[in-house]
C-alpha cells in the first residue's frame, strides 16, 4: 500500500517570486517551517518546529534537484506520530485526535515542487511521495489536508508581502 500527495494551485505571481517562497529560508518559514534551506543539490537541512509528543521537532532533508525557477526537490525525513501530522497540519479536531492517536512510523518521503508559467501567474505542482504502508497512508491523508491549508492560504499571504513593493 503506497500513496502521494499531490497537488495543482494557480499563484498570480511570477515564477521567481513562487521560487523565493520556496527557496529562502526566512520565506519559506513563513509559510511552513522555521528552515535552513540552500538550494543547491546534495546540501542537507533540517524544517524545525516545537517538539509535539513523539518527535523531536526536526525533519531532515537533502535537495534531490534543482532547476532555478523550475524545480526543486528533496528527502523528507523524520519521524511520523499522529500528533506530529496535526500539528504540522495545523489541525484540531476530536475525529483526527482519534483517527490518529499512538501511529507511530519512519517517515522517509520525497518533497517535490514545480513551477510553470502561466498567463499571468505560475502553476505550482506540489508531490510529495513514498508513503508507505497503512500507518503512512493514514498520515498522509492529514497531512494532505496540512499540504493544502499551506498552499491555499499560508504560501499567497507570503506571495503577497513578497510582491509589494513598498514592503
Amino acid at each position: 500500500m503506497t500513496r502521494t500527495i499531490k497537488f495543482k494551485t494557480i499563484l498570480p505571481y511570477p515564477p521567481e517570486l513562487v521560487w523565493r517562497a520556496l527557496t529562502e529560508p526566512q520565506q519559506l518559514g513563513n509559510w511552513f517551517m522555521e528552515n535552513d534551506i540552500k538550494p543547491l543539490p546534495g546540501q542537507y537541512f533540517t524544517f524545525r518546529m516545537k517538539p509535539q509528543k513523539g518527535w523531536d521537532g526536526i525533519t531532515h532533508c537533502q535537495v534531490l534537484s534543482v532547476e532555478l525557477f523550475k524545480h526543486i526537490s528533496y528527502t523528507y525525513l523524520g519521524e511520523a506520530t499522529g500528533e506530529k501530522t496535526l500539528a504540522c497540519s495545523g489541525i484540531h479536531s476530536d475525529t483526527a485526535d482519534k483517527m490518529t492517536k499512538g501511529i507511530f512510523a519512519k517517515l522517509d518521503t520525497i518533497l517535490s515542487f514545480k513551477l510553470e508559467p502561466t498567463c499571468g501567474g505560475t502553476i505550482l505542482y506540489l508531490e510529495h511521495s513514498g508513503y508507505k504502508g497503512l500507518k503512512l497512508v493514514i498520515i498522509s491523508l492529514v497531512m494532505q489536508m496540512g499540504w493544502k491549508k499551506q498552499l491555499n492560504k499560508k504560501l499567497p499571504k507570503v506571495l503577497e508581502r513578497l510582491s509589494d513593493p513598498n514592503d
